[in-house]
């Protein structure tokens, strides 16, 4: 019988970065969500900057191979779009293999750690071994194999390059070279889908990347999304962000794939049943002011419902930027439910007067009915 695994990874959440990480299988696997860790989020300043609205055309290629055409990178009119608000699991193949700890190598002379002096940390990306570029662990024992354990390492933090010259060891064990590292070579977790372009297929959801300690965005090559399913909340308080809970299984059919972790969100191309999904119209920034509004969430099950909340402020942006507006939660019910805005929310559409215009990006641990919206023009313009 196929052995069963659960295992904790984020909800790609409601605060404003994170980074814990989930295990990939190789023969696939299901995922139980939580997520781990809350970060203070005060709400941004006024901003203003300029942009340049110029039409630019940009050529597209899915995973840098496949060619699928040309977009037209630039603010968008108002148009209608499929509406989000399920949740997605989203598996993301990391470009390397990420570290998720320094550990020891028991040899026939003791414990040896051959990356103690080495800044590297949870998170860093291990690109490249002996100018050689990794994807999987038995391919770095095979490298150092054959340099008898020499190794030139090439990690990145965010954009931050490092290199290390160290020396590996047998493992008493197992008779292989090891470096000392815990590695994995993806990201998995739940999040919410915002929109779907009905004549292209492409899809935008979360709002914000999925990033790393360090706030950058993870460092990917391709995303597989999941089906997903919400199966409770742990409720929000002041000083510590909520979460919700979910699984989904990497054994299922795929959904979509996943071409860009941006700052503004994850972006690709939905390949699962679009019958039955809400056409909505999308409102330019522009025309976006505070006021009753409401957001299109799930936090139980994969049927999402709407709720009501407050556009409390609106910035004046001429840039991107993932805050666009605050936002409070004023529904009782969700109140009840989840404390407000919680972990796995973000890319929960936001709509105001019948139209799209945002998403969920972020919450206040200092007030959990608070948080931050990213304009829905933001999204679609990647």
């Amino acid at each position: 019988m196929k052995k069963l695994f659960y295992i904790s990874v984020l909800l790609f959440v409601a605060v404003a970065s994170v980074g814990y990480f989930g295990f990939q299988t190789a023969d696939g696997a299901d995922f139980a969500a939580t997520a781990f860790n809350d970060i203070d989020v005060k709400e941004a300043p006024y901003i203003q900057s300029t942009y340049n609205c110029e039409q630019e055309v940009v050529e597209t290629r899915l995973f840098g191979i496949f060619d699928i055409g040309e977009k037209e990178a630039r603010p968008v009119v108002e148009h209608s779009v499929l509406l989000g608000g399920t949740p997605l699991g989203i598996d993301l193949k990391v470009d390397g293999l990420m570290v998720t700890a320094k550990s020891g190598v028991i040899t026939n002379d003791g414990t040896a750690s051959p990356m103690d002096n080495a800044d590297v940390t949870f998170g860093d990306i291990l690109y490249s071994v002996n100018g050689k570029k990794v994807d999987s662990a038995e391919a770095i024992a095979e490298m150092l194999e054959g340099s008898d354990g020499a190794a030139d390492l090439v990690f990145y933090r965010g954009a931050l390059k490092k290199a290390y010259s160290v020396q590996a060891v047998r493992d008493m064990l197992s008779g292989k070279y090891k470096l000392g590292l815990m590695l994995q070579d993806s990201v998995a977790g739940i999040g919410t889908l915002t929109f779907i372009d009905p004549e292209t297929g492409r899809f935008g959801c979360l709002g914000h990347a999925i990033s790393g300690p360090d706030g950058t965005p993870v460092r990917s090559v391709y995303g597989t999304v999941y089906p997903a399913y919400i199966t409770g909340a742990v409720k929000g308080k002041i000083g510590k962000a909520g979460e919700l809970e979910g699984s989904f299984s990497t054994k299922d059919k795929p959904i979509g794939v996943l071409d860009k972790n941006s700052i503004y969100g994850n972006f690709g191309y939905y390949t699962g049943d679009m019958s039955d999904m809400q056409e909505i119209k999308v409102s330019p920034k522009e025309a976006i002011t505070p006021g009753k509004a409401q957001i299109f969430s799930t936090v139980i099950g994969n049927e999402p419902e709407l709720y009501d909340i407050e556009i409390i402020k609106v910035n004046e942006q001429d840039s991107p930027s993932d805050k666009s507006m605050v936002i409070r939660i004023t529904d009782k019910e969700l109140i009840e439910k989840t404390g407000g805005i919680v972990q796995g929310m973000s890319g929960s559409p936001i709509i105001r007067d019948g139209k799209l215009v945002g998403a969920v990006t972020h919450v206040f641990t200092s007030d959990p009915t608070k948080g931050f919206g990213i304009f829905v023009d933001w999204m679609l313009m990647q």
